[in-house]
């Protein structure tokens, strides 16, 4: 996030640039819409997220043991309780902070893409307008004509700067969920108990909110894009000068290529992909099943 700082500003600058765009009141109407979702997502994952390192402390707290077993040597949580309470709560605030920093990183790209959404939407309510007006001459409907082709122009380089960005987070969550989804399901089925598995719970939920809001937003982006193709073609062009249909042709051209994401640069960000990734963890309890290999662990 430090190196990627300026993406941020740029990504705050270029908002502030579409949002100008947004004249009228039903406009900034939606646009308030959808920052009301972003305020309503963001405590959502800050519950989830909270709820796991709270979940956990607890559990382990009334187990008689640490919770997160970070290396501690000034206590010995052995000796009494009040050096477990102590050791605990220190080991507490650091992860309070860990857990902070990852629901900020894992939030963001689900409200940029929500915003995203938000600007695209607008953006075809714009072209559904054109030549609406038999007031306005051939001039001015291309020149509204323009301003959508820039308004989408800014669209793909928002898009352009936040991609590494979001796209290498994606990717390493792609890589570990699997297999975390897996040990975790494990330790859910064969050896937690009651309370281990209330946290672990907390645990799962905290891991599928990672990726699964922001590749569903994903699938509806496309969605979206597809409908502001739609938009172009089926909007009123038919009487227009021959300057703004060959406009019109090019911003149809490039309206016509989807908005998406690839994680690397190696698979595409949606569901099909998070579903197939969340898979690997079925197949390692089956794996594990298969071989009896936590009958052999709690014999031993």
């Amino acid at each position: 996030m430090r190196l990627n700082m300026w993406r941020y500003h740029k990504i705050k600058e270029l908002l502030g640039r579409m949002d100008k765009r947004c004249i009228n009141i039903t406009e900034r109407l939606e646009v308030h819409r959808w920052v009301a979702r972003c305020n309503i997502v963001y405590p959502i994952y800050q519950f989830m997220y909270t709820a796991y390192t709270l979940s956990t402390f607890f559990t382990a707290i009334f187990s008689g043991v640490l919770p997160f077993h970070l290396y501690n040597p000034f206590i010995d949580w052995r000796e009494s309780t009040m050096n477990l309470w102590i050791a605990s709560v220190l080991e507490l605030i650091p992860m309070n902070g860990i857990v902070s920093q990852t629901y900020m990183m894992d939030v963001f790209p689900l409200l940029y893409g929500l915003i995203l959404r938000c600007h695209v939407k607008l953006l075809r309510q714009r072209i559904e307008n054109l030549c609406s007006d038999p007031r306005k001459s051939d001039d001015e409907n291309n020149e509204d004509l323009m301003f959508c082709i820039k308004d989408h122009k800014l669209i793909l380089e928002y898009v352009s700067v936040m991609r590494p960005v979001i796209e290498t987070i994606i990717f390493v969550q792609f890589l570990l969920i699997g297999l975390l989804l897996g040990i975790t399901m494990l330790n859910l089925f064969f050896f937690a108990d009651f309370w281990a598995k209330l946290a672990i719970a907390a645990y799962i939920n905290g891991l599928i909110i990672q990726t699964f809001p922001f590749c569903f937003t994903c699938d509806l982006l496309k969605d979206d894009c597809e409908s502001l193709a739609f938009a172009i073609f089926h909007s009123h062009w038919k009487s227009s000068s021959r300057r703004y249909k060959s406009s019109l042709i090019y911003f149809l051209h490039n309206a016509q290529m989807p908005i998406s994401f690839t994680a690397g640069s190696i698979f595409p960000i949606g569901l099909n992909t998070n579903i197939t990734v969340a898979k690997l963890a079925f197949s390692v309890v089956t794996f594990v099943q298969q071989l009896n290999i936590a009958d052999k662990l709690r014999k031993e």
